[in-house]
């Protein structure tokens, strides 16, 4: 299947992520409850729903700023989490996953209905209602808490604002079968569940936006992806910007304008760069998974710190706050808490982010044996 290229800028997204280095990413009930109040709090975004089990968390966020830097703050704040719960360091959070930007009229209610199924289509539990760390119980509630946007589906849901619970507990209970792809979207180019119109759009706007970064900006962005990229296959920029040599200019430039799209630059800023037409420049990036391994490209990404204003990823926003530490008087707690953990419905489903005090003051006190 054709590789789709990623949409950037503000919007509401669909994140499915896996842990490094197919490792779980939650190893006790009390790092479920840190994920989900990492995912309420990061900057700039609203949580609009979540299910997350051991390996998987998949959740939708409405972003006020482009996804790659949100992804930043949520790899960012897991590591700092587990090295918090474990007093270990290592990175909990694959770099690879599935984003989608969602338009929200044609998408976001079957998205939602279908990420709460989830649980139920996988064989963990007979009924969405009992998966604990799901959104799903929240959009039963007549007042759902305020860390949570029920009200975005709902309003597409339902006509009216009068048992809009009990109406979703109704749709709930019907026959349901996925229909979305959440793995590569619904549009022919890009990864969006999404109208070509819609996509349109969005494209016009994210092109309004790159207005506000100055050609010096988009200058230096591309000076840095080409000393990277030089410096990963032993050439010097000069060398790798060498429209001569068109075969290795051809063969090596599509990184440099993949890392800047990743960042969110528009080709259309691209094109004076290079000397070539946006159209090339789509067909560099379609091609691009073919002509350089994943390897490779996911070690550019984690090498590239961009020293554009405003591009720099920010520090982890949402991370719980230090515990003094203390030792467990017996085994007994970390036993038990990986057997929450390997059994989520055991867990206390009145947990939440804003009731965390207690949860907190007990995960402070786990010493990994």
């Amino acid at each position: 299947m054709q590789t789709k290229m990623t949409l950037h800028g503000a919007g509401v997204y669909y994140f499915a992520v896996t842990g490094a280095k197919d490792q779980p990413i939650f190893n006790s009930v009390f790092e479920y409850e840190y994920g989900l109040r990492i995912l309420s709090r990061v900057t700039g975004t609203r949580l609009l729903a979540y299910v997350l089990d051991e390996r998987q968390m998949q959740f939708v966020l409405r972003c006020q700023r482009d996804w790659t830097e949100v992804m930043d703050d949520i790899q960012a704040a897991f590591d700092s989490m587990h090295e918090r719960c474990w007093h270990k360091r290592r990175q909990v959070l694959s770099d690879q996953g599935v984003v989608l930007l969602v338009d929200e009229r044609v998408a976001l209610t079957e998205l939602i209905l279908q990420l709460h199924h989830s649980p139920v289509h996988k064989g963990k539990v007979a009924d969405a209602s009992l998966w604990p760390w799901s959104s799903d119980r929240y959009y039963r509630e007549p007042t759902p808490p305020a860390w949570l946007d029920t009200e975005s589906m709902l309003n597409l849901l339902v006509n009216g604002r009068r048992n809009r619970a009990q109406h979703y507990i109704d749709v709930m209970k019907a026959p349901f079968s996925p229909k979305l792809d959440l793995s590569h979207g619904s549009h022919p180019l890009y990864q969006a569940l999404a109208r070509d119109q819609w996509v349109d759009q969005h494209l016009k706007r994210e092109a309004l936006t790159q207005s506000a970064y100055s050609r010096s900006d988009v200058q230096r962005l591309f000076d840095d992806a080409c000393q990277l990229v030089a410096r990963q296959f032993n050439l010097t920029t000069a060398e790798l910007c060498d429209k001569h040599n068109r075969r290795r200019f051809h063969h090596l430039m599509p990184l440099v304008i993949w890392l800047l799209r990743e960042r969110g630059v528009h080709l259309d800023a691209m094109t004076k760069l290079v000397d070539e037409d946006e159209v090339r420049l789509q067909l560099w990036l379609r091609n691009l998974p073919a002509d350089h391994t994943r390897n490779i490209r996911d070690k550019l990404a984690r090498q590239w710190s961009p020293s554009a204003p405003g591009l720099t990823a920010i520090a982890a926003a949402g991370t719980v706050a230090e515990e003094p530490e203390a030792e467990p008087e017996s085994g007994s707690e970390l036993e038990n808490a990986d057997n929450s953990a390997a059994d989520p419905a055991a867990a206390d489903n009145s947990a939440g982010p804003d009731n965390l005090n207690a949860v907190e003051t007990e995960a402070a006190s786990v010493t990994p044996q």
